[in-house]
């Protein structure tokens, strides 16, 4: 499910049409209110964020609103969009977190690609998360045999199925003391 946070009635419509066209679920809200309410009832894969939720244009009320949301949803991809788009608001918003900007108008095609692209990167780095790699493994094997053995490095290297030696090096490696 994405979350459209935009004041913009037509604007909410249009970026619903064009996600359903391309076969995502969403929901819209266009209040800053709304929008803590909704990330705080459930979690997305996506927020796609208008900067300026009222007639101002500086895009700040949308920055703080991204932060909030990272209180919230931190692991949730958040596109920032904008009618008033500036560098130094874009870099803002991906300092807090943003995955991509994107100004109004937009092209239906490219918007789809970076939703893609963004759902897509979002689902590798979860995928990272939650596989161990091998160094940070061996490391807690490491750790275990020392505390099951009180330190003592014969009984851990004969534990873990390796020389005094190798453990010895190993320790080192992962600054393990």
């Amino acid at each position: 499910m994405i979350l459209i946070i935009d004041d913009d009635r037509a604007i909410r419509l249009a970026i619903g049409l064009m996600l359903k066209q391309a076969g995502f679920e969403s929901e819209s809200v266009a209040t800053e209110d709304d929008a803590i309410g909704a990330v705080r009832r459930r979690e997305y894969e996506l927020i796609i964020l208008d900067l300026n939720l009222t007639l101002a244009t500086t895009g700040r009320q949308g920055i703080e609103l991204l932060r909030k949301i990272r209180i919230f949803a931190p692991k949730t991809p958040v596109i920032m969009l904008s009618a008033w788009a500036t560098v130094p608001l874009a870099v803002e918003g991906m300092g807090f977190g943003a995955v991509d900007f994107v100004s109004k108008p937009w092209k239906n095609s490219d918007f789809v690609a970076r939703i893609r692209k963004a759902l897509a990167d979002a689902e590798k780095k979860a995928e990272a998360d939650r596989i161990e790699t091998l160094e940070a493994t061996e490391r807690q094997a490491i750790v275990r045999a020392l505390r099951e053995c009180d330190g003592n490095m014969s009984a851990a290297s004969a534990l873990l199925g390796i020389t005094r030696q190798s453990l010895y090096r190993r320790m080192q490696k992962f600054g393990i003391t």
